[in-house]
């Protein structure tokens, strides 16, 4: 340490001529104990303290009066570069003057000040001293002569998981498993040992502190091992993970080639060497490479340099393959071009293929309609009609099954509209899902809305614990088949036209709604329009329902089915019943004669009822129902008689209660009463409770 780093700089002067008041002053102003005395040409002549000055106001000397008689002569100089070892060893040095090179006073020396200005070094030196103790990241510990601790930096409290106020003062043994602290206090230093702290494997040096020849205390310096095993472990798996890249990037079927901005090959796997037809080494131009494709990337690394986007081109090389190639840039944080990532895909067999899959395709295509056209033939085929009329249906029904859309199908009672339904389903892509019927007239009111929708555990009493899908839910992704639509209550057509509108139902007694993916077909064969002007029937979910109608014609208006129809049921119930039975001429012609109200459904009863009564091979007419009777004298039975024009609806409606109400004043049953008119068992009981009979 020199003397200009703990001298007073440009202390304070005095003139000769100065009085005693005038120095007592400055030395108040600018507290200090003592001022050089210079002549007017700068140079000093002497030193006047403040004890002088306080000793001439003790003996009452005027403070008028000139220092010069009292000021000391000047002490011992120094220059500002002289080394503080040797200002120790001047004897008896209470103040020096300091000198610069120009031996002009630049500075003052006292003991106090002296003593001062080395406490603050040491304790500046001390301060940075502890701020690099604390700053390193290795755990640092020293311990004095009798082994207890008076250093610990923050590494050690990280490594050790204590603070220091915590091991302040306590033994070093206490804190560190090391045995041999007490051979170090001895001079012994211990280097490169190894310990274990907290299940962590720490590497230690510990180094006696010397004062002169005398050991005064040691330093332990840790090193936490772990981090550099993770270090070491991490790099292991880095290179691990290079080598996998280098498998992948050498497995790949795409040629890649990395090369620099100025147009270095910096890699290339062998995909890429293939299609270049070279053998390049590290570093060499794409230019040196007498290569077609070589060519057209040093071009398109121009091309990125300037537009600092990806680029992707086509090319066909002179041996015809088809290559693709996409060149895919690194940018430095200075947005300078680093390297091009080529990615080479050699289109010729893709392209081959793709062209023999089309091919494929469009054979599958043409074999799926084919065979689509085959299964609508033999499915449609299963229907039996030599009717125009019908063939117009089938149509019909063939084109509307290739859509999800909802169907109504009408038509009178018995002329399959079921059958119809369930071809639609069999044609459809829902063919594999469900097809659910729900005869809307044949269950109570009461239950309906529960059967339909189904119903969560407790909705009412009676409900089954756990609760009930419904008939909807049953069909979900497949058809939902709604028969007799005309007889479903108002209060839950609103309920059926939000499910078809957001294909969600909720269930009687439940909050969560249920999502469907159902189609629905009604069929009816009552005249919705007409309802729906007498406000039996919502209009909404009639245009709901009504977006794609097919009306089957009734069997009176297609005679062309009859026999076709009857010997269809004759084969069916031959072989239900191992009969072996034929219908007379005679028969056919009262078939053809009669105008069956019941239509194909009474057709087909009575066949099966002449097939079980008939007792030889051949059915006659004798094995017919009385009311079917023999063309005019079936005719005769029944007088009509017309009073007033009425609308043909009305008509109809009072001539179905009349003959209604004459076949149960025979007294039959429900049933029977049904076999009599050619209809279902439910429709005389719906018709029943609608005329009140």
């Amino acid at each position: 340490m020199k003397a200009k780093q703990v001298m007073l700089c440009n202390p304070a002067t005095v003139r000769p001529d100065n009085t005693i008041s005038e120095v007592g002053k400055l030395f108040l102003k600018a507290d200090v104990n003592c001022a050089p005395v210079v002549d007017y040409k700068g140079n000093v002549v002497g030193i006047i303290t403040s004890s002088k000055i306080l000793s001439c106001l003790l003996y009452d000397i005027p403070k008028e009066e000139k220092i010069e008689a009292y000021m000391d002569d000047p002490p011992g100089i120094i220059s500002e570069d002289t080394d503080l070892e040797y200002i120790a060893q001047i004897p008896e040095m209470e103040r020096l003057l300091v000198i610069d090179q120009n031996n002009r006073l630049s500075g003052i020396l006292s003991k106090v000040e002296l003593i001062k200005r080395v406490y603050r070094s040491w304790e500046e030196t001390k301060n940075e001293l502890n701020v690099v103790l604390q700053s390193v990241s290795h755990a640092i510990i020293a311990y004095d002569s009798g082994g207890h601790i008076y250093l610990f930096n923050k590494g050690a409290e990280k490594l050790l998981g204590l603070r220091t106020q915590e091991v302040t003062g306590k033994p070093i043994a206490e804190i560190v498993p090391f045995q041999g602290w007490k051979e170090v206090l001895k001079g012994t230093p211990r280097l490169g040992f190894k310990i274990e702290i907290n299940g962590r494997h720490v590497a230690a040096n510990a180094t006696p502190i010397m004062s002169g020849r005398a050991v005064v205390g040691a330093v332990i310096v840790l090193q936490d091992l772990s981090e550099m095993e993770n270090l070491i472990l991490e790099l292991s798996r880095v290179r691990e993970l290079k080598d996998q890249l280098d498998n992948i990037i050498e497995s790949s079927y795409d040629g890649i080639i990395v090369v620099d901005s100025q147009q270095k090959v910096l890699r290339a796997n062998r995909s890429a060497l293939e299609l270049i037809q070279e053998t390049c080494s590290p570093c060499v131009s794409l230019n040196e490479l007498n290569s077609e494709l070589a060519h057209q990337l040093a071009d398109m690394v121009k091309i990125i340099k300037i537009s600092k986007q990806s680029s992707t081109r086509a090319c066909i090389l002179q041996s015809g393959q088809e290559v693709v190639i996409t060149g895919n840039p690194c940018f430095d944080n200075e947005n300078q071009l680093v390297q091009v990532i080529f990615n080479l895909r050699d289109m010729t067999e893709l392209n081959c293929l793709k062209s023999q899959v089309a091919h494929v395709e469009e054979e599958k295509q043409r074999f799926s309609e084919e065979l689509k056209e085959l299964r609508s033939k033999i499915l449609t085929d299963k229907i039996i009609t030599k009717s125009p009329a019908m063939y117009s249906v089938m149509e019909l029904v063939v084109r509307v099954s290739k859509v999800d859309s909802t169907v109504l199908i009408t038509g009178e009672s018995g002329v399959g509209k079921e059958v119809v339904a369930k071809t639609i389903h069999s044609l459809s892509d829902r063919q594999g899902g469900p097809f659910i019927t729900v005869n809307c007239g044949a269950i109570p009111e009461t239950l309906l809305e529960s059967e339909l929708f189904g119903y969560e555990k407790g909705a009412f009493t009676g409900a089954r614990k756990t609760g009930k899908i419904g008939l909807m839910e049953a069909a979900d992704g497949g058809t939902l088949f709604l028969d007799e639509i005309g007889e479903l209550p108002l209060n839950l057509q609103v309920k059926l036209l939000r499910a078809l509108q957001d294909k969600v139902i909720y269930r009687v007694g439940g909050v969560e709604p249920v999502k469907l993916n159902v189609r629905i077909i009604a069929a009816t064969n009552r005249n919705l329009k007409e309802m729906v002007a007498r406000q039996e029937f919502r209009e909404d979910l009639f245009y709901r329902l009504n977006v794609v109608q097919i009306e089957i014609p009734p069997l009176r208006k297609r005679p062309e089915d009859i026999v076709p129809l009857a010997n269809h049921f004759l084969a069916k119930y031959n072989s239900q019943y191992g009969k072996n039975k034929v219908i007379s001429p005679e028969v056919y012609k009262i078939f053809e004669r009669y105008s069956w109200p019941g239509n194909v459904r009474e057709l087909e009863n009575i066949v099966e009822r002449a097939v079980i009564l008939s007792q030889g091979e051949v059915i006659d007419a004798s094995h017919l129902p009385e009311h079917l009777g023999q063309g005019e004298k079936n005719a005769q039975t029944v007088e009509i008689r017309i009073k007033e024009i009425v609308s043909w609806q009305e008509g109809l409606e009072l001539m179905e209660k009349a003959l209604l109400k004459k076949a149960l004043e025979k007294g039959m049953s429900t049933r029977q009463t049904a076999e009599l008119l050619g209809i279902t068992h439910t429709t005389v009981i719906r018709k029943r409770k609608h005329y009140d009979l």
